[in-house]
């Protein structure tokens, strides 16, 4: 790689003539009037640049862009960070190309307002494989080896990245200073690094030059109600779901972790946060709040603070808090509930507002935990002398300062860049869905769309920043079999969270899990605790943090398992999750615990954590022989109703496209009882060290995701979960590339 980036300068004179300064090596300075501007660059050590610029009068500089050579002709990978936390963000071949937008109708992509989240009103899109692009840093890898690039100072302008397979480069251009630079103003324009190492070593190089760390908090364990009810929630409704998750979380040991409980949209118009709806919160969101505490847990809230719907009070009553664009039009950002508009966070009485919603929430309603969305809506366009990166900034900035210091914050929807440093927790995949990947036609609504199969790529794809820029929030995990996945879809989403993220977060009703949920539950708290520990991740004080006392046995006494089925619903959701799994825990195999990391020799377990391999990407491998599961389970006596990959064999990609053409044979119908005699759990335990008799000499222990099943429930749910360092190598060494163009 060519060590010695060439740099260009965008500017214009007072009378709006265009101009360009070219900065290289070979000619240091060149280009129309290049003397009146007055380029400097300046190498720090080895792998930074700065350039500055010194101008002889007044003039406005339009980007400041440079360009890296780099060998993407040999590149194992590409990974290209994107704009927004929603968009996606997974290593690519360089070869590959990105959607986006492209094919999707314009009057759809307006009518919805699909480019607002993105960066399609802002950075140049091309679809043509090798035309790659990103948002202020990536990496190509070859091997172990990574050369990172990126730009140090997003607070001063955000940056695109564009990849040129063609000429082997890559192009950093950063947005400059919407005001106009004074004669003999000295600014610098761009912070430039390039630097090679393991990805651990290059991102963490990269954090420092950007002055930002991690802000302390405890990685999160709970529930959110977005997804199963939707906007449509009420307070009877969130307060059977609190029974249920603080039954099933305080016979946890909770410690190192958060325990919280969100409330999500639907408790007000967005826009109206202090106005919820007093038909379905008649005590107002402060009750719900106390209801939580008094539960032992911490409560959250989901508020978009810089944006309102359409049909809220602050649209109709201040129109002057919308943000207008040149023709005077408010700028939307989003189609739900009649339309979403961002707010002008410059305007002096938004910034109070806004300062008053987080205040009220936090100090006198008494959330712990705030969620805070939508926030690409402050850098939508720039004004008042800002550009998009300082309009961000300055916004992220105005929430820190609006709540009690030490209150964590986790942002959604927002410029990554950005975030980093301004938040506890920060999401970094789209948004899961309660299918694998939607239909055909939404796979057309862009980058940032819903999708579970993306939001788990990204999730892998952004493990790289978790506990070193913010604690991960990767969505949520589904246990439930109300969704349209497979079972070894759901079990790699909570194995990617649990092993890849800062949050192990459901919207299931954790009450009516049975004792196999709870089962997975367990084991992936096990290993979210353990992983969170082995990264840093240590102990902190939370203001309004709740004591949780877990010492007491819960009132209800478990009954026999046999009468468990025949229970209604709502007895089932009554009995104490800790008396189930105590007498569960004769069917758990001790010896291959989920939390165990596999060991993968001569692979860079920097490039992404290898043990995620293990959960995420079974789908895409076949058990070795030598590695058969008991013979209730082999391949020659599975169920007919299979839904596993893993059985199969199948690709990664076949295994979505089945997901894709029929719905999962369980979701039809009801799960099968669970057999959970002494006498059954027993006869697992002994199938068990069979299975570890067959196991060959110097073969690591496995990775197994959840107990064993026994043959009842097997029906539909071959659970076939085994991994060993070979079997982790052939699947880091194949490529998926779903939605992107090879040339």
């Amino acid at each position: 790689m060519d060590q010695d980036p060439r740099f260009q300068i965008a500017w214009r004179v007072p009378g709006g003539g265009e101009r360009t300064t070219y900065v290289s090596r070979q000619v240091p300075t060149f280009g129309p009037d290049c003397r009146d501007l007055d380029v400097t660059v300046e190498r720090d050590g080895d792998d930074v640049w700065h350039v500055w610029v010194d101008p002889e009068y007044d003039l406005t500089v339009e980007s400041a862009s440079a360009i890296v050579s780099v060998d993407l002709e040999h590149a194992d990978a590409l990974y290209l960070n994107g704009y927004n936390s929603k968009t996606d963000s997974w290593e690519r071949s360089p070869r590959a190309g990105m959607r986006g937008l492209w094919g999707t109708p314009g009057f759809v992509a307006d009518h919805w307002a699909l480019d607002a989240q993105g960066d399609y009103r802002f950075a140049e899109q091309d679809p043509r494989p090798g035309r790659q692009h990103g948002e202020g840093y990536g990496y190509v890898r070859k091997g172990r080896a990574v050369t990172l690039f990126g730009e140090c100072r997003p607070d001063t302008g955000l940056t695109s990245i564009y990849e040129d397979l063609s000429t082997g480069s890559v192009t950093l251009t950063k947005e400059g200073p919407v005001r106009r630079l004074a004669a003999g103003e000295r600014v610098e324009l761009l912070t430039l690094v390039v630097t090679t190492g393991t990805l651990t070593d290059t991102v963490a190089r990269f954090m420092s030059l950007m002055g930002a760390s991690r802000r302390p908090a405890l990685p999160i364990v709970g529930f959110t109600s977005w997804y199963r009810h939707y906007e449509d929630i009420d307070e009877p409704t969130l307060e059977r779901d609190l029974v249920g998750v603080a039954d099933v979380l305080l016979a946890q040991p909770l410690e190192d972790v958060l325990p919280v409980f969100a409330v999500d949209y639907g408790y007000a118009r967005a826009g109206d946060w202090l106005e919820p709806d007093q038909r379905r919160f008649p005590r107002g969101m402060g009750a719900l709040a106390t209801s939580v505490r008094a539960s032992g847990l911490v409560p959250g809230i989901w508020i978009a603070p810089f944006v309102c719907e359409k049909n809220s009070r602050t649209y109709a009553n201040h129109p002057d808090w919308l943000l207008r664009d040149a023709a005077g039009r408010p700028v939307k950002v989003g189609s739900r509930w009649g339309g979403t508009y961002a707010l002008d966070t410059r305007n002096d009485e938004v910034r109070e507002y806004v300062r008053s919603v987080l205040g009220v929430v936090t100090s006198d309603w008494g959330y712990g935990l705030l969620k805070l969305d939508g926030l690409f809506a402050a850098a939508m366009l720039p004004h008042d002398g800002m550009n998009r990166g300082q309009l961000m900034a300055d916004a992220l900035d105005l929430l820190r300062s609006a709540v009690p210091e030490g209150t964590p914050l986790d942002f959604c929807g927002v410029p990554v860049m950005s975030a980093i440093g301004r938040c506890e927790y920060c999401r970094v995949c789209c948004d899961v869905g309660l299918d694998w990947d939607g239909r055909p036609h939404e796979r057309l609504l862009g980058r940032e769309r819903v999708s579970t199969w993306n939001a788990l790529r990204d999730i892998q794809g952004r493990s790289h920043l978790c506990d070193v820029a913010f604690l991960a929030d990767p969505g949520v995990y589904f246990l439930r079999r109300d969704v349209a996945f497979t079972h070894s879809q759901r079990t790699r989403l909570v194995s990617a969270d649990a092993l890849l993220s800062g949050a192990l977060v459901t919207s299931d009703d954790m009450g009516a899990w049975d004792q196999r949920q709870c089962s997975i539950f367990r084991n992936a708290l096990e290993t979210f605790v353990q992983r969170n520990r082995e990264r840093g991740v240590t102990q902190v004080a939370v203001p309004g943090e709740v004591e949780v006392d877990t010492s007491s046995e819960p009132v209800a006494e478990s009954q026999d398992a046999q009468d468990t089925t025949e229970r209604d619903a709502d007895e089932c959701e009554a009995e104490s999750v800790a008396q189930r799994a105590k007498a569960e825990e004769t069917q758990v195999c001790d010896d291959v615990s989920v939390t165990r990391e596999v060991p993968v020799p001569g692979l860079d377990v920097t490039v992404i954590d290898r043990p995620l391999m293990a959960a995420i990407e079974a789908g895409g491998i076949e058990v070795p022989k030598e590695l058969e599961v008991p013979k209730e389970l082999s391949e020659g006596d599975e169920p007919e109703e299979k839904d596993d990959s893993v059985a199969e064999g199948e690709s990664g990609e076949e295994a979505k496209a089945e997901s894709e053409s029929a719905d999962d044979a369980e979701v039809a119908g009801e799960p099968q009882a669970i057999n959970e005699s002494a006498e059954d759990a027993g006869a697992q335990d002994d199938e068990g060290e069979k299975a570890e008799e067959t196991r060959p000499a110097g073969v690591d222990d496995p990775t197994v995701l959840a107990p064993p099943m026994d043959d009842e429930t097997a029906q539909g749910e071959t659970e076939v979960y085994v991994m060993t360092p070979d079997d982790i190598e052939a699947a880091c060494a194949e490529t998926v590339d779903e939605g992107t163009t090879e040339a």
